[in-house]
This record gives C-alpha cells, structure tokens and sequence, in this order.
C-alpha cells in the first residue's frame, strides 16, 4: 500500500564489498582465452583439479577490500554488480591471463581485471609434489551504500511528494497492466489481494494502541496529544478499509492499482498531521520511527 521506497533512498555515500564467494574463492573449467602459450619449460598445461589447491598469501578478502577502487563513474551512475574474473595462477605463484568471464558493467569489469592484475604471488598449486599452473574464477561483488536519510532531506522529500500528489500524474496504460500483472504474480488473484489488504489493514488498526502507547513514552506526549495522534492514525487507516472495501473484489487489483494516487494521499495527509501535532517534537519521531521503517 506504500509507494516504491526509491523516493526516500537517496543514498550518496560511497561503500565497496568485496565478496568472493564460498570460501573466498572457487575453482572454475573455464579458461581464460590464450592460455595455452609457450612457458620457458615448455609445459602449457593449466590445470583446474589438483592435489593442493593455489592459495593467497593472506586474508583475501581483507587484500580485495583494500585495494579495490569503486570507479568514480559507476558511483555517480550508482552502478552495481557482480563481475567473474578467471586468472591462472602460475608455477611460481604470479597471476596471469586475466580475463572477465561473465560481465557486471565494462566499468566494474575494468576495475575487477585491474585489481586482480595487481594481485601479489600465490603460494601455487601442486600435482604430485611439483607447482603446477592452475585457473582459478573469482567472482567480485560491487555494491554501494545507501546514505542514511537525514531530516532535512526527509522534509523536503514530503515537499517534493505533495506536488507530485497535486499533480495526480495517472500510470500509463501500459505501466498500470505492468504493475497489475506484478501484484497478481506476487501476491495471487483479485479475491486473495482484496482479502489480504483488508486482514493487513485490520491488524494494523489493532495495533494503533499499543504503537502509540511506546510513543508516547519516547517521545515525551501529553494526554491531548495521544488522544489526536490516535485520532490521526485510526483516521487514515479507516479511511483505507473504506477504500479497499468500495473498490470490490471483482477486478479489485486492476482498481487497487488505479486508486494508489488515493492511498498515498491518505498516507500524505497523515504524516502532515503529525508534523503539525508534533512541531518540534517530529524530528524525534523522524529518527524513532520513520528512519526504522
């Protein structure tokens, strides 16, 4: 019943993970293009199974965290992604034949082939006593931090919503079958969605009480304020069940869908009373309730 949350995570901070999966790494057949070149040994074999395993020198995890640069450019677009690399781990523990296997965005890929190519020795393989060349995939997990939401941005994302709402800007046929064919393959039929809001709603009407009772103690209230911050809540969500109930079960996702624009005004409308009940006091309810949603 809530609007997409995009609208309040506005996540600017800049935070790399880099996760190698299972036990920080994983063997893989495949191999990168052009390894079978001509070694001062002459032997081209690469081998994918062996007796002991190549390992890092070290906490990989902990070197990749490190060393990993998340490119300016992907933090500005807010790209993400996972990015699989395979390299050959070479007799003498140096990396080589870096290749990307399986893309995230050439950006990420880019940054992934540079950090592996930086990668100091392994300890090397071994088959049958002996160092062998070994390839090995690890795949490098790109992802960004949201930034806490502060006050500040807060009010103005409810200027911002109160605009949009004016406006009343309809989805287009298209993006309304879009979002009518997602609830029905989240969340079942017409009839399972109209009894599932309306049971939602109920519960959370019987719990108005006990929500403004630990409010009240947080956030400092007096006995004509618990009495209207309980009229503001059991207001809007009364006003929901009479929605839900007027739009039927017949066709109800296709009409829920429709009404949203109606949903999000009453959930408007409630946040706005509470700002104006708690006047200063609604920045301790911001950072108790709103930022714990």
């Amino acid at each position: 019943m809530h609007r997409s949350n995009n609208n309040y995570n506005w996540a600017r901070t800049i935070f790399v993970v880099a996760l190698v999966v299972g036990l920080g790494w994983m063997s893989s057949p495949v191999m990168a293009h052009g390894t079978e070149v001509c070694l001062a040994d002459g032997d081209t074999t690469v081998h994918v199974v062996a007796d002991v395993q190549p390992e890092f020198n070290g906490n990989l995890n902990q070197w990749l965290g490190e060393n990993i640069m998340y490119p300016e450019e992907a933090q500005q677009e807010r790209i993400e992604g996972k990015v699989f690399v395979t390299f050959t781990v070479e007799k003498d523990g140096a990396i080589s034949h870096v290749t990307v296997v399986r893309s995230a965005h050439p950006i990420l890929d880019a940054e992934a082939v540079r950090v592996i190519q930086s990668m100091p020795k392994w300890k090397p393989a071994m088959m049958n006593g002996e160092a062998v060349r070994f390839s090995k995939t690890l795949p490098i997990t790109f992802k960004l931090a949201e930034e806490q939401l502060t006050y500040e941005q807060y009010l103005k994302n409810l200027e911002e919503e109160q605009e949009l709402l004016k406006q009343g800007n309809q989805l287009t046929p298209e993006e309304q079958a879009a979002r009518v064919e997602a609830f029905k393959k989240q969340l079942g039929d017409d009839a399972t969605l109209y009894k599932l809001l309306l049971e939602k709603s109920q519960a959370i009407k019987g719990e108005i009480d006990s929500v403004v009772k630990a409010q009240t103690k947080v956030l400092k209230l007096k006995k004509t304020d618990v009495k209207e911050l309980t009229k503001i809540y059991e207001n809007e969500i009364d006003a929901k069940i009479k929605l839900i109930e007027s739009l039927g079960t017949d066709d109800f996702v296709s009409k829920f869908v429709s009404s949203e624009i109606k949903m999000r005004q009453l959930e408007m409308d409630k946040m706005l009373q509470i700002k104006d009940l708690l006047k200063d006091r609604f920045k301790l309810y911001f950072e108790n309730y709103i930022l714990q949603q």
